[in-house]
């Protein structure tokens, strides 16, 4: 794939040397969190900016690219996802090799995954209409929650970037 500062990457080899921050929030910020099926258009971007701020600051870098394999893979629905575990297993290898460039402890801490699950649940409650019950219980991130336009949310994702990796 081409990515969007111009590198020709090959998805079954990623390596260390093709990830680039550039690209993650390019792209995250593009990338439409519930598969579109919100009130607005909400990013990956700004939920990831979300994440790391629920996080205790040892974790913030984690929270902040929690879901950067999606810049290469794209965001896939949680229901598809199990309904293919190869792609879980791809995810995984994508995810590992861009903890591998920036310097994060593999696997991802557990503190991590329960912030993302306060944001989705702030997010439901925020931008997902209806009211279904998902069967998590966690104590949903505070809001409210507005979703700012692609090229906010890169800009956000980047400053974010800048605070915690420079």
């Amino acid at each position: 794939m081409q990515t969007f500062t111009g590198r020709l990457i090959d998805l079954s080899q990623l390596a260390v040397d093709d990830v680039r921050i550039a690209d993650i929030a390019h792209a995250l910020s593009l990338i439409n969190r519930f598969t579109g099926h919100s009130k607005a258009p909400y990013s990956v971007a700004q939920h990831s900016v979300m994440v790391s701020r629920l996080c205790e600051p040892a974790c913030a870098k984690w929270g902040l690219l929690h879901d950067a394999s999606e810049a290469y893979l794209g965001d896939m629905a949680t229901p598809l996802k199990n309904l293919i575990p190869e792609y879980r297993e791809i995810e995984r290898r994508v995810q590992h090799v861009i903890a591998e460039r920036f310097g994060l402890e593999w696997p991802m801490p557990d503190a991590v995954k329960i912030a993302d699950l306060r944001a989705l649940m702030g997010e439901k409650r925020d931008l997902v209409p209806g009211s279904a019950d998902w069967g998590i219980d966690v104590e949903p991130a505070c809001g409210p929650i507005n979703p700012f336009c692609w090229t906010q949310a890169k800009k956000l994702f980047e400053d974010r970037y800048q605070e915690l990796f420079t």
